[in-house]
């Protein structure tokens, strides 16, 4: 595991405020979208290669926005999801959003990291007084879909968005009208090695709307119902999947409904929802409402009070076992499809594997009241979140603990991992 401190790229530009977010990290060279900004507001400014060896940073995006990026809206994707994806894959894509008189241009390229080319997908555009631009996920090599979401309720997915899938290599795109596709709050997911597969987590509120539509008659969806569906839908809370073949044919002939099969669901007696994933498995889980637990005189029902399962799903597969009942005080981390179930009270955390129950670590907290568990990488790596005090709010950063006790703690505000990379800054 190699650990990058981003402070020793952005020494000495510090004004105006400069972020670098890792997007691909490779043996020699990591990729980053380099982030500007003042108080008041940010902009991406491009895509930079930092070489290793060198230390040198180059720009490798091109085009008009060059000349002031602050002038354009890009997108690079680059959430933990994306980056998995683009793990294995040699290219990157982005997006470059111009304001016209009355509409959006929107401009997608695509880099090759082998040599860092760069050529246009395609472009399209729309009126902005009726869509707002929400951005890219890609979903396997070859595809990614964006959405323009509904300038009046831009930060929900409702049945007035609307979804694109672009194929790179036909450069075409074609709207997904699949409202469960649509709607969905959930991940988005193309995984399998000798047949693809896509996996979509259904789910359209959060666990405390749910409830509270469930359980209070003065509670009312507020929510445009498609056509086809009756106002139970928010409830599905499933995981359902589909050949990934078959919803490239369905979306390219324009069907409305992809038939997605369940793998498993709750539906109205609980939540059903996607909590980790790694490059092999996603990782969910399904809970019992609390009121039917204690209502319920079925045993199994009764020891689940205060509990929470968790299942691991094989992207490949599509197997799915049960890892843990989870009790309250405790939580489960992943870290290379190993599973951690972590204890944290008041003064200490313990963290022991699933499988093979020997204990990783065991961790005294040196500010009881301040520290908390964050996270942990590369099967080694306490990451412990401390919390600014009354006195002095802004004090909060993370403490990076070795706890093979081999190198001293570490302090940073940031941490993103890239396969066997942490990046701290």
């Amino acid at each position: 595991m190699r650990i990058i401190d981003l402070k020793d790229i952005t020494k000495g530009q510090d004004v105006p405020k400069i972020a670098y977010r890792p997007i691909k990290a490779l043996e020699d060279r990591i990729y980053f979208e380099k982030v500007q900004g003042t108080l008041e507001e940010e902009w991406t400014e491009g895509i930079y290669r930092f070489d290793l060896e060198d230390k040198s940073l180059t720009k490798i995006d091109t085009g008009r926005h060059d000349q002031d990026p602050s002038l354009y809206d890009i997108d690079v994707p680059g959430s933990y999801e994306d980056v998995l994806v683009m793990k294995s894959m040699d290219y990157m894509y982005y997006c470059v959003a111009t304001e016209l008189m009355r509409e959006m241009l929107l401009e997608f390229f695509i880099i090759d990291t082998r040599d860092d080319s760069q050529s246009e997908i395609l472009s399209f555009t729309f009126p902005k007084q009726e869509f707002i631009y929400r951005g890219m996920e890609i979903l396997t090599s070859g595809y990614f879909i964006f959405t323009l979401a509904d300038s009046e309720n831009p930060f929900e997915s409702t049945i007035k968005d609307k979804v694109y899938l672009v194929d790179i290599e036909a450069k075409s795109l074609y709207e997904i009208h699949d409202n469960l596709f649509k709607m969905t709050s959930g991940k988005r997911v193309v995984a399998g090695e000798e047949q693809k597969h896509i996996l979509v987590e259904e789910t359209y509120l959060s666990e405390e709307e749910e409830l509270e539509l469930l359980v209070s008659n003065d509670v009312e969806l507020d929510m445009e119902i498609p056509e086809d569906l009756t106002e139970d839908f928010v409830f599905h809370n499933s995981i359902k999947y589909l050949p990934f073949e078959n919803f490239l044919r369905l979306v390219k002939i324009g069907s409305k409904s992809m038939q997605f099969r369940t793998l498993d669901s709750i539906y109205k007696e609980g939540v059903l929802r996607v909590i980790g994933e790694s490059e092999a498995k996603l990782y969910y889980k399904k809970n019992k409402h609390e009121f039917l637990l204690q209502e319920s005189k079925e045993l199994k029902d009764r020891l689940m009070i205060g509990k929470e399962e968790i299942f691991s799903l094989n992207k490949n597969t599509l197997e799915i076992d049960k890892i843990a009942d989870l009790g309250a005080g405790t939580m489960v981390a992943f870290e290379n499809d190993k599973v951690y179930e972590v204890h944290e009270d008041e003064k200490k955390v313990d963290i022991k594997d699933v499988d093979t129950e020997d204990f990783l670590c065991k961790y005294e907290k040196v500010e009881a009241e301040r520290e908390h568990f964050y996270d942990i990488f590369a099967d080694r790596y306490l990451v412990i979140g401390v919390f600014g005090t009354k006195d002095k709010p802004k004090e909060s950063y993370l403490k990076i603990v070795d706890t093979k006790g081999e190198e001293k703690d570490r302090k940073c505000e940031d941490l993103f991992i890239i396969g066997d990379t942490a990046f701290i800054g």
